[in-house]
């Protein structure tokens, strides 16, 4: 039934050629805009993610981490006191400008870090290492702003906040969910760049790491009693918090789900549609194999094949044209992982969607008279 499914596919190519155009098309789209979401989400909480953390503590009202309040550090410390922990290390983020040679300006998150251990830091550099920006005003940029801050050179001088710092090494492949530059510098050089800090005593978070990392979510419960002005979350929730914020409230992450979405039903339509049309165009021949033995299940094989090898055809070419067009949609600033897992999530999808819609030709061949192909 296959080989004959096959046969008929082939019997008009002008169809088969135009059937293919859609599925391709929708399949790119569904690969394409799921990527973006899944990497987009990645970059907003990469740093979570990679800091090695059990908690955060952050201020109040927090939504993500992009967005923090700054505050004082020092009642969080005297709590932190009696708790079981490896270590508490206070990170902060600020936003300001930085100037590029050519005399404009760019936004930039600044992060601000220990050195010594790294822990909000950079986790992949491609020049220099994260010890690096220990004392004075030195920073690190990643590889990914040379489109956006030009060539990037160690030594080089550049202002930031209208301060002068030193590039002393190049992150890889950092980025952050609103492709603003990130700049890492060391905690005490953070505060004196950030404007909001002024130079005080404010810290954006406070990373911990306990002893017994499986006591995270008691911990925190214990800790949020205690520090009624701060959120206190674990890594999981500050990464879940973090996504539904950008997914749900800002409505960017909801926009590229819609139009994966979309794409994935325009696939799953055009395939449906052919396949009926097909059915419909070869219904006396599928009369004459019920009329000569052919079991419905056989038949049901037959139809189901046709949508299930153009979707995997289309799904196939389509993933093709992603690989080939990732390396330009990457120049932009975005980020496109087509790992292996979200590949099959992809193809999973697209292969049950297309089943679905050929249903209702399965249905239309189970009902066919074996004797109307005796009529005339």
């Amino acid at each position: 039934m296959i080989w004959l499914a096959l046969r008929m596919a082939l019997h008009n190519r002008a169809r088969l050629v135009v059937t293919l155009v859609g599925v391709v098309l929708s399949s790119y789209l569904v690969i394409v805009e799921v990527a973006l979401y899944v990497g987009m989400m990645a970059n907003a909480t990469a740093l979570l993610r990679h800091a090695g953390a059990d908690l955060w503590i952050a201020s109040r009202g927090i939504q993500n981490f992009d967005f923090p309040k700054l505050f004082a550090p020092g009642p969080v410390d005297a709590v932190l006191a009696r708790v079981d922990l490896t270590w508490a290390r206070p990170v902060l983020l600020s936003w300001g400008f930085l100037k590029r040679p050519d005399g404009g300006q760019e936004q930039i998150q600044l992060i601000g870090f220990d050195p010594a251990d790294g822990v909000g830091g950079p986790w992949a550099m491609e020049a220099g290492t994260p010890r690096d920006v220990a004392g004075g005003p030195r920073i690190i940029l990643d590889s990914s702003t040379r489109q956006r801050l030009g060539p990037l050179r160690l030594a080089s001088r550049w202002s930031l906040n209208d301060r002068e710092v030193e590039l002393v090494g190049i992150s890889h492949a950092i980025k952050s969910f609103t492709t603003a530059p990130i700049v890492f510098a060391a905690y005490p050089t953070a505060q004196s760049l950030a404007v909001e800090a002024q130079g005080r005593d404010l810290t954006a978070f406070v990373a911990v790491k306990l002893r017994d990392p499986a006591r995270a979510a008691a911990v925190a419960q214990d800790l949020q009693a205690a520090l009624a002005e701060n959120a206190v979350l674990t890594t999981a929730d500050f990464v879940e918090r973090t996504i539904l914020y950008w997914t749900v409230q800002t409505g960017m992450g909801a926009a590229l789900c819609l139009a994966a979405l979309l794409a994935l039903v325009v696939g799953a339509g055009v395939i449906g549609q052919t396949v009926f049309a097909t059915t419909l165009e070869h219904r006396r021949e599928l009369a004459t194999l019920k009329a000569i033995g052919a079991e419905p299940a056989e038949l049901s094989v037959l139809v189901l094949s046709q949508a299930l090898g153009g979707a995997l055809a289309g799904f196939g070419l389509a993933l093709l044209l992603a690989l080939a067009s990732r390396p330009a949609l990457e120049q932009t600033g975005v980020t496109l992982p087509l790992h292996p897992a979200l590949i099959g999530a992809l193809l999973a999808l697209i292969v049950l969607a297309s089943a679905a819609a050929a249903l209702l030709s399965v249905r239309r061949v189970r009902q066919l008279d074996p004797a109307s192909v005796f009529r005339a």
